[in-house]
């Protein structure tokens, strides 16, 4: 079927597209659940024409490639899939809004604010000093990992598990 997609049979092409279509299409929905766009069908059916168009794209270059003898055609379609949906989704923008549209915050003009009241037993020892250090104390990574003796990625690595705690915190509120 291949062969005759590839010398223009609109017969075997249309056939080619109704057997594949779901093979494509499910790789095409995978990548999108994992980029958190799980329920975007139109981008979904969009990145799914685009795959087809890539296969025919300079006189069906990407089927005139497939090996049979390297893997399955549902493999090779996958693979194409796969990748034509990561690099469509990278070129998706994210919303953005006019910053003249974003209103202002709402601090008081006399001095800081008032420290947040945290559950006591939120964050673990090292990760309240951590952040005391990072925060409080305005030190970097390297000058909070010397004062404690320890490695940089460790202090980013607390550092990163305690805003997961308190962005989980705060969510909840």
């Amino acid at each position: 079927m291949i062969d005759r997609c590839i010398t223009g049979d609109q017969d075997a092409w249309r056939r080619f597209v109704d057997r594949y279509a779901p093979v494509i299409y499910t790789a095409v929905r995978r990548v999108l659940e994992k980029r958190g766009r799980a329920g975007d069908t139109e981008t979904a059916n969009d990145i799914a024409q685009e795959v087809f168009v890539r296969l025919v794209r300079e006189d069906s270059r990407l089927l005139r490639a497939f090996d049979p003898a390297r893997a399955s055609i549902v493999t090779y379609l996958t693979v194409i899939a796969h990748s034509t949906a990561i690099d469509q989704t990278r070129r998706l923008r994210i919303p953005t809004q006019p910053l003249d549209a974003v209103p202002e915050p709402l601090a008081d003009a006399d001095g800081p604010a008032e420290p947040i009241a945290l559950p006591a037993d939120l964050l673990s020892p090292r990760q309240h000093l951590v952040m005391t250090l990072l925060f409080e104390k305005e030190m970097t990574v390297a000058e909070a990992a010397g004062v404690l003796g320890v490695d940089a990625q460790t202090i980013r690595s607390t550092k990163h598990k305690a805003i997961l705690k308190l962005r989980e915190y705060f969510e909840k509120k």
